[in-house]
């Protein structure tokens, strides 16, 4: 997991947002079914390109590329089914991986949040050793996090592992190297693995830093 920022709101969300959340609210305060048309255009084409820019079309928990497995979805970091009112709220809106999303699922605690990759500061709460994530400081929310939502689920944790072993393979190029003009080129591709659009760009930076190479 990353910071993230948010852009500025979509102009689909800029204009309609209110009247879209006055739609929905009549429906849950009558106790009718909220067709997919109304209860759905969060998922609006402008919303989603918006979000998938913000997290590099990134999970905003695991990092995962998203769009390498399937399409994705525009879903909500404190869960609509609880706050519908919150349903259509900018803020509120990320791009999740399916797993992540469905570990997450309805889980709301005042007490006790999940962490949030917009508003938090991560490196507070969580650090990565080698493909394992885990809280650091003591941090209950970051402890939280990682097992609610299995950060270090086994698949997660096998396609980390391989991402680290291509980034040793690279330092070890880096470090080896006697041609001035290479050894640049490979300290420049080492640099391109921790940059924000880069999948797992949280454990490789660590991975690095470990070994003082940034």
């Amino acid at each position: 997991m990353i910071q993230l920022n948010k852009l500025p709101k979509p102009l689909v969300l800029e204009e309609n947002g209110t009247e879209w959340t006055k739609d929905l609210m009549e429906l849950v305060n009558s106790g009718k079914k909220i067709p997919a048309n109304i209860g759905g255009r969060y998922r609006h084409t402008q919303i989603k390109d918006a979000v998938k820019i913000e997290t590099n079309e990134k999970c905003a928990y695991c990092e995962c590329n998203i769009t390498h497995q399937y399409p994705g979805d525009v879903e909500h970091i404190i869960p609509k089914a609880i706050y519908r009112r919150l349903t259509f709220t900018w803020k509120n809106l990320s791009f999740v991986c399916y797993w992540c999303n469905n570990h997450k699922s309805d889980y709301i605690d005042k007490s006790c949040k999940l962490i949030n990759p917009y508003s938090d500061e991560i490196e507070n709460h969580l650090q990565a050793f080698g493909p394992i994530i885990m809280h650091i400081n003591k941090s209950k929310r970051g402890e939280l996090t990682w097992r609610e939502i299995k950060l270090n689920r086994i698949k997660l944790v096998e396609r980390r592992t391989e991402a680290l072993e291509n980034l040793q393979n690279l330092i070890d190029r880096y470090e080896d190297e006697k041609i001035l003009a290479l050894k640049q080129i490979f300290k420049m591709e080492l640099e391109e693995n921790i940059k924000s659009d880069s999948e797992f760009s949280f454990i490789k930076k660590q991975y690095l830093k470990d070994r003082g190479i940034i």
